[in-house]
């Protein structure tokens, strides 16, 4: 493997092993509900292996997964994006070492499980609607939101709404047979975007909506087909890891989402003052044309995808419920005012990520740690003196749910053994990344079905 300048490539192994999940801290207590690829070619027979990261950087640091579709050099079925330095990358080894001191309060701390749902992708399942729901504030079993809050966009009222949002669309190659290639305009440009509806679409029926925004180097295509990092590592496919994993926890689940995954311009693809404007078109597009919970709109997003997800967090807390963010940064990256609105949020860093780091800056209160104390400050959670996290080493992951938070908007924040990618896989002995194995996309449906 020849690597290049600057440009940290590696590979991992498929690890399966599972184990019961560790607690940290006693028993489980029930959170507190609260608010808000630069190219490079290996010769054989392998295929490609492309590097990861995304974010935080003032020159190109590093260059993401960008697979199918990729926003440079790349075709729609697997190309690799070419470009950029990477004079950064993930750090290794102790960089961001734990916190170790200090039981944590106010919360509860739970440890790492090799965890991944059930490898049940392909097209959802089951968009009719349900006769019942699981609890007043959460999910049914069929697709949506069925507490007595919901609110049913226009497009509830448009029963050929699909079809002519559809209209003109493209499939995408190696995605789901659910998902259709778009563009609208916005701020003058013509923008691409990726929407996924459930197979069993029902026009009467409020879906929950998550946009899922791609990293630096990334493209849309390669966010709908599941790759990332890019034939690096067992199942990541659309099957296995579209959306970041979320389409097969939602599909397993029997709970089918619709998901939208725009395209972001250039290497670097995300600018806030450019790119809010797009959200706003494409959330009035699906509501206009689809059945949409408006009271149940997520995002989520790794790395640059998680700097723009923190971002509306922040911005657009008005029009989402919540937020996942996968490796976020509020440095380097334009922040919008604080809306003073409640948001759910859920954050997740590895403790040697020197890309995105867990703390940039105490001084400044940079980093992901801030992107998920500054929802916890907002929700009026208990936010503990220290706040436990993951010991380098260890190869699990550790998560804290914060406790006095307003009623309905949970605040969690999870910390792993490992560096810059969303698909770790803490198995307590080899780690690596795997899609079907990885930890977050289970936490992640966990977090968003709740709400």
């Amino acid at each position: 493997m020849q690597h290049l300048p600057g440009l940290r490539v590696w590979s991992q192994n498929a690890h399966n092993m599972r184990r019961p999940e560790r607690r940290i801290l006693g028993s489980l207590s029930l959170p507190g509900r609260n608010q808000r690829n630069a190219k490079w070619l290996a010769a054989g027979a392998v295929g490609l292996a492309i590097a990861i990261v995304g974010c935080g950087s003032s020159t190109p640091a590093f260059t993401d997964g960008a697979s199918g579709g990729a926003s440079v050099g790349g075709s729609a079925s697997g190309g690799v994006s070419a470009g950029g330095t990477a004079s950064g990358g993930a750090a290794t080894g102790g960089a961001g070492g734990a916190a170790t001191g200090g039981s944590a309060t106010g919360g509860t701390a739970s440890g790492g499980r090799a965890s991944g749902g059930a490898a049940s992708g392909g097209s959802s399942s089951g968009g009719d609607s349900s006769s019942g729901g699981n609890d007043g504030a959460g999910g049914n079993g069929s697709g949506g939101a069925a507490g007595e809050d919901v609110r049913p966009s226009e497009g509830c009222s448009v029963v050929d709404g699909a079809e002519m949002l559809t209209s003109g669309g493209s499939s995408v190659a190696g995605g789901l047979a659910t998902s259709v290639k778009l563009s609208i305009m916005s701020g003058g440009s013509n923008r691409d975007y990726i929407v996924d509806i459930p197979a069993n679409y029902d026009p009467t029926h409020p879906y929950r909506l998550i946009f899922s925004w791609h990293q630096a180097y990334g493209s849309a295509n390669g966010n709908a087909t599941g790759l990332y990092p890019a034939n690096n590592g067992p199942n990541f496919d659309a099957e296995h890891y579209a959306f970041f994993g979320l389409h097969r926890e939602a599909t397993a689940a029997n709970d089918p989402v619709i998901f939208i995954a725009p395209q972001g311009i250039s290497d670097f693809p995300w600018d806030y003052e450019r790119d809010v404007a797009l959200f706003d078109a494409l959330l009035t597009r699906v509501t206009e044309n689809l059945c949409i919970d408006e009271s149940r709109v997520f995002t989520t997003g790794f790395s640059f995808g998680a700097m723009m997800s923190h971002a509306l967090s922040i911005g657009r807390a008005s029009k989402l419920r919540g937020a996942v963010a996968m490796a976020a940064a509020n440095y380097n990256f334009t922040q919008p005012t604080n809306e003073p609105a409640n948001i759910a949020y859920f954050g997740i860093t590895g403790m040697s990520d020197g890309t995105c780091k867990w703390v940039n800056s105490d001084a400044s209160k940079t980093g992901g740690k801030y992107c998920v104390l500054t929802h916890a400050e907002d929700n009026g959670c208990t936010v503990p003196a220290n706040l436990q996290t993951a010991m380098v080493g260890s190869k699990d992951h550790v998560c804290y749910d914060f406790e006095g938070c307003k009623a309905g908007y949970p605040v969690k924040v999870c910390t792993f053994d490992g560096g810059h990618t969303p698909s770790a896989v803490d198995d307590g002995s080899n780690g690596g990344d795997d899609g079907l194995q990885a930890f977050v996309p289970p936490l992640a449906w966990e977090f968003i079905s709740q709400l």
